[in-house]
C-alpha cells in the first residue's frame, strides 16, 4: 500500500481520491495539509479513507515529518509552483493539478527545480486518457487521414457561470481562461499531433459577464435576486441546477475574458485554431476538434460522444459513438488518470508528464500575452 500525501484538500482532490476508490488502486492518504482542515474535520471524520490520516496546516510541516510514497497537489491555481518546488525537493513521485504554473516567472522557476523529476510526474490532463481522444489518436498515428494538415478546435463551456460566481473570478488566481482551459485542450491537441506550436496570435474579450454592480456583491443581497437569468435564485429555482458561487457576475470586481480565440502555428506549417466561450448553456454545451487530413478529416465531441470521419477517396463517412463509465468527470478520463500515477509509484515513466504540463502552459501563456500585446507571440519551452 503508497503512503499517499495531499496538500490542498478541495474538490479535485476529493474527485481525484473517488477515482483512485473507483480503480482499487493500492493507495491510502497517510496525510493531508490543508489550512481549513479543521473547518472540513467533520467530512473528513465521516469518510473511512481518513481514519488513519494525519493533519497538518502546512505543506511543509507534513513534508518534514511524513514518509511518503506519493503527493497530490490540489490547491488553488497560483500556488501549484511553490508546492510543486517543495515536492521536488524531496524526490516524492507528484501528482500536479494544471495549470502548473500562471505567469512566466513560476515557469522559469518550475523549469528549474524539475530537473530529474519530470517523468516521475503526473500532470492532471484526464482527456488525453479518454476513449475518444484515443481513438482520435489511432486514427492520426495509423495515417488513416493522410497527412493532418489543419487543426479546428472548440470549448463551448456550458457551465462557465463558475468562473465569474466562485473565487475563480479573482485571475490572479487563476492566470485567466487560456491557462484554466484551453491547457486542457492545446495538450490533447498537441498529444494527438505528435507535434507542438512554436507562436501565436490572440484575441480575448468580455461581452457578457461584465457589468455596474458593486464590488464584491452577493446573489442573495442583489435587487435582482429573483429575476436576474445568473442569479442562484434562479439557477437553482428555474434551471435546476446547482450554483457554481454566490457572488454576483455582473460586478465591477469580476475578472476574466468570457470570450477567447487563437491560432497556434507548428514548425511545419500546421495551424490550430482553437475558440473559446463560457456563456452558453446547456446542449449548446461543445467540446471537441476537427483534425483535417490529406485523405479524410476527422472531428469529435465530448458531450455527444460521438467521432467522425469523413473519406475523400471513398466518398463515404463513418461515426463512433463512445459511452464514459457512470459518475465520473472528464468523460471517464479521471480513473485512467489514477492508473497513469500507479503506475508512476509503481516506478514507470509517467504517460503525462510535467514536460506535457509545461508545454501546454508554455502555449496558454504565449496566448494570453499575445493577446494583451495584440501581436504574435513566440512560444518558449525551454527543454
Amino acid at each position: 500500500m503508497k503512503k499517499l500525501g495531499i496538500i490542498g484538500y478541495g474538490l479535485r482532490s476529493e474527485t481525484m481520491m473517488k477515482a483512485f476508490q473507483g480503480i482499487q488502486a493500492p493507495v491510502q492518504v497517510a496525510a493531508v495539509a490543508d489550512p481549513l482542515w479543521c473547518q472540513k474535520q467533520e467530512a473528513f471524520a465521516q469518510t473511512a479513507e481518513f481514519a488513519q490520516t494525519v493533519f497538518y496546516e502546512t505543506a511543509e510541516e507534513m513534508l518534514g515529518k511524513e514518509r511518503l510514497d506519493g503527493v497530490l497537489i490540489g490547491t488553488r491555481c497560483n500556488q501549484h509552483t511553490k508546492y510543486a518546488e517543495l515536492v521536488f525537493q524531496k524526490k516524492i513521485p507528484l501528482f500536479l493539478e494544471k495549470p502548473v504554473c500562471i505567469n512566466e516567472e513560476q515557469y522559469q522557476r518550475l523549469l528549474h527545480a524539475s530537473e530529474g523529476m519530470r517523468g516521475q510526474t503526473v500532470v492532471s490532463f484526464p482527456l488525453r486518457f479518454t476513449c475518444i481522444v484515443k481513438e482520435m489518436k489511432k486514427l492520426v498515428d495509423s495515417g488513416e487521414l493522410g497527412e493532418v494538415l489543419s487543426v479546428q478546435a472548440t470549448n463551448h463551456v456550458p457551465y462557465g457561470s463558475v468562473y465569474y460566481h466562485s473565487w475563480y473570478r479573482d485571475d490572479s488566481l487563476t492566470g485567466g481562461l487560456f491557462l484554466q482551459k484551453s491547457t486542457h485542450d492545446m495538450d490533447y491537441i498537441t498529444y494527438i499531433l505528435g507535434k507542438r506550436p512554436v507562436s501565436v496570435v490572440a484575441k480575448t474579450a468580455k461581452m457578457y459577464f461584465k457589468g455596474e454592480k458593486e464590488a464584491g456583491l452577493c446573489c442573495e443581497d442583489c435587487s435582482e435576486y429573483h429575476t436576474c437569468p445568473e442569479s442562484s435564485f434562479v439557477v437553482k429555482t428555474e434551471r435546476k441546477e446547482e450554483p457554481t458561487g454566490k457572488y454576483c457576475c455582473f460586478a465591477k470586481d469580476t475578472g476574466n475574458e468570457d470570450v477567447g480565440a487563437a491560432i497556434f502555428t507548428c514548425e511545419d506549417g500546421t495551424i490550430i485554431s482553437y475558440h473559446q466561450t463560457f456563456f452558453v448553456k446547456d446542449n449548446a454545451g461543445r467540446r471537441g476538434a476537427r483534425f483535417i487530413g490529406s485523405k479524410a478529416s476527422a472531428e469529435f465531441d465530448f458531450y455527444t460522444a460521438t467521432l467522425r470521419v469523413d473519406y475523400y477517396d471513398a466518398k463515404h463517412s463513418a461515426e463512433h459513438r463512445f459511452t464514459y463509465p457512470e459518475g465520473l468527470v472528464h468523460f471517464g478520463g479521471d480513473e485512467q488518470l489514477a492508473k497513469a500515477y500507479v503506475d508512476v509509484l509503481e516506478g514507470k515513466e509517467s504517460r503525462s508528464d510535467l514536460c506535457a504540463g509545461l508545454a501546454s502552459a508554455a502555449a496558454c501563456l504565449a496566448a494570453k500575452k499575445a493577446a494583451e500585446n495584440g501581436k504574435e507571440e513566440h512560444i518558449f519551452y525551454g527543454f
